[in-house]
C-alpha cells in the first residue's frame, strides 16, 4: 500500500469542489495554486452533459498543482480511460493503470476515484478516504447498469455494497466517505440534503448502498467522520435552499453542490468550495466564497 498523503502543517487542509457543470477555469487554477490545501476532491459532473465539455474541464483540471481526486458523476459516463488520460496528461492510453481499486500515486497529482481507498495522515492520525460508487444518479436502483458492469464489474446494488464493505474492512479505524451522491436516510422532503425535488411527492434520493456501507463501518467499530458528496443541487427546483451541512449520528454530512459554483452579485464574482480542516482531534467544515476581484 502506498504511504498516506501527509499534511504540511499541524492540520490537514482538504478542499471540496462541488459539481462543476463547466464552471472551472484558469482563474480557479490560479486561486487554488495559492492555497494551502493538501488534497482536493471534486464531487463530479465536470461538464454540461456532453463528452466534449467534460474533457475540456478535465484538461483544465489537469493543470492543478495540488493533489486531487475526481469522482465521476452521472454526467461523466463515457470512456473512462479517455477521461483519466486527460486528467493525468497521459495521451498514450496504453500507459493507464487500473481505474478502480488503486491508490493515488504521488507522480499523478490528479486522478479518478471510485471503489477505492486513499489514506491521509495528520500527526499520528491516519484516516481512510473511501471513494464510493461513481456515476450515481441517486434513487433506489443501480443507474447505468451496462456501463457499470463493463467498467467496474458491478451488476447490482448488492455487488456495489459488497465492494464497499471490503474497502471498509481493510480501512483505517477512522473513515471519510467520498461520493457523487449522498447516502439514503437523510430525509425525503424536496429540500432535504438528498431529497428528490424533480418529481411530485419528493422522496429520499440518497444511495442505499452507500448508506449500508456506512452502517457496516459503524457495526464493525469504525468511526465515520464525514460523508462528502454533491449531485443534488443546493437550490432546489422549487427555489428552496437545502442545507449543505448536517451532523447526524456523529457524522458530518456535506453536500457541496452549489450550482453554479461561480456566481455574481452587484459587487463581485464569487467561486464556491468547501474547506475541511482536520486536526489530530477534530474535523471542521466551512463554506468558502473566493472573490474574483479584490
Amino acid at each position: 500500500m502506498n504511504p498516506p498523503i501527509t499534511s504540511r502543517s499541524e492540520t490537514f487542509q482538504f478542499g471540496v469542489i462541488g459539481d462543476l457543470h463547466t464552471h472551472w477555469d484558469k482563474i480557479d487554477l490560479h486561486q487554488f495554486a495559492a492555497t494551502d490545501y493538501d488534497l482536493l476532491f471534486f464531487t463530479g459532473d465536470l461538464g454540461g452533459g456532453s463528452k466534449d465539455s467534460s474533457l475540456r474541464m478535465a484538461r483544465l483540471m489537469a493543470q492543478l498543482t495540488r493533489p486531487a481526486l475526481v469522482m465521476p458523476g452521472n454526467n461523466d459516463t463515457f470512456d473512462m480511460a479517455e477521461l483519466a488520460a486527460e486528467l493525468t496528461h497521459q495521451r498514450g492510453l496504453n500507459q493507464l493503470r487500473e481505474l478502480s481499486g488503486s491508490q493515488m500515486q504521488r507522480h499523478e497529482p490528479i486522478r479518478l476515484c471510485g471503489y477505492s481507498e486513499h489514506r491521509i495522515q495528520v500527526g499520528t492520525r491516519i484516516i481512510s478516504l473511501i471513494a464510493a460508487r461513481p456515476h450515481s444518479m441517486g434513487g433506489p436502483n443501480l443507474t447505468f447498469p451496462d456501463f457499470m458492469a463493463a467498467t467496474y464489474a458491478i451488476n447490482s446494488l448488492e455487488e456495489s455494497l459488497s465492494r464497499m464493505k471490503a474497502l471498509v474492512e481493510d480501512a483505517a479505524e477512522e473513515i471519510i466517505f467520498l461520493s457523487h451522491n449522498g447516502p439514503r436516510g437523510m430525509g425525503g422532503q424536496e429540500h432535504d440534503m438528498w431529497g428528490c425535488d424533480f418529481k411530485e411527492g419528493g422522496g429520499d434520493w440518497g444511495d442505499p448502498d452507500l448508506a449500508q456501507a456506512i452502517s457496516h463501518a459503524r457495526a464493525i467499530g469504525k468511526s465515520v467522520l464525514a460523508v462528502v458528496a454533491g449531485h443534488m443541487h443546493l437550490l432546489t427546483k422549487q427555489g428552496v435552499e437545502r442545507p449543505w451541512l448536517k451532523d447526524a449520528n456523529e457524522t458530518l454530512h456535506i453536500n457541496a453542490a452549489r450550482v453554479p459554483r461561480i456566481f455574481s452579485d452587484k459587487e463581485n464574482v464569487y467561486r464556491h468550495h468547501v474547506r475541511l480542516t482536520i486536526s489530530e482531534t477534530d474535523l471542521v467544515a466551512q463554506e468558502v466564497l473566493v472573490p474574483e476581484y479584490g
